[in-house]
């Protein structure tokens, strides 16, 4: 019986002793993927902060007015060319020409739209007389 208590002993302190191998075979095996990750996300980092810089360099103002300057013919602006929203002339109303022709001929459908793009009047009402 003694025996057979040594062997169940010594089998558990082997087996014990396997199971903690393989948790540090396992550990070793993680931590060396770990590293590889941070080695991984310091070349991404890097290469980030080498096309900030490069984005900086390019946008630069002077560089990107001497670009302007050299492939653009972009000319200065004057005071002309502001307008005033009261200068701007309205858009007169739709005038289906077409449509008044035919009608005229007796072959159309009256429609709402005014023969005389001066009267506004006409165009601004719907079929029904409403606004």
């Amino acid at each position: 019986m003694i025996k057979l208590l040594h062997v169940i002993a010594i089998g558990a302190l082997v087996s014990s002793a396997l199971y903690a191998y393989t948790i540090k075979y396992e550990t070793t095996l993680e931590a060396e993927q770990l590293q590889k990750i941070r080695k991984k996300a310091q070349r991404e980092r890097d290469a980030i902060a080498v096309l900030k810089a490069e984005w900086q360099y390019l946008n630069r103002p002077d560089r990107l007015q001497a670009l302007a300057d050299r492939h653009l013919d972009l000319q200065p602006f004057s005071v002309s060319q502001v307008v005033r929203i009261a200068d701007i002339p309205n858009r007169g109303p739709k005038v289906d020409a077409i449509g008044r022709k035919l009608e005229d001929l007796g072959l159309g459908i009256p429609t709402e739209t005014p023969k005389d793009p001066k009267d506004r009047k006409a165009s601004a009402t719907t079929p029904g007389g409403r606004p």
